[in-house]
């Protein structure tokens, strides 16, 4: 398992387009994707609403948690929506 804090630079924060991107790259196949705020239950990354529900604006903090085969990798693709360059 990896797991990193992140913080979102998205200027709209985790909204409709990055969430659904967020949870379309956590569905790979033999991955689990967890996420949550500091201090809050972690949620499951492949599920928009959930990601959605986290109310993350930019500025604010997130943990995400990678567990499978290719897990560094995988997170550092999801690293890409949650702080674009």
């Amino acid at each position: 398992m990896v797991r990193e804090n992140l913080t979102v630079r998205n200027a709209e924060g985790l909204h409709a387009r990055p969430a659904a991107e967020f949870a379309r790259l956590s569905q790979t196949e033999g991955h689990v994707v967890l996420v949550s705020k500091p201090g809050g239950t972690p949620g499951r990354g492949d599920s928009i609403l959930t990601i959605m529900a986290l109310g993350a604006k930019a500025g604010d903090r997130i943990i995400v948690e990678v567990t499978g085969p290719d897990e560094q990798t995988l997170l550092e693709r999801l690293k890409t929506v949650v702080s674009p360059s």
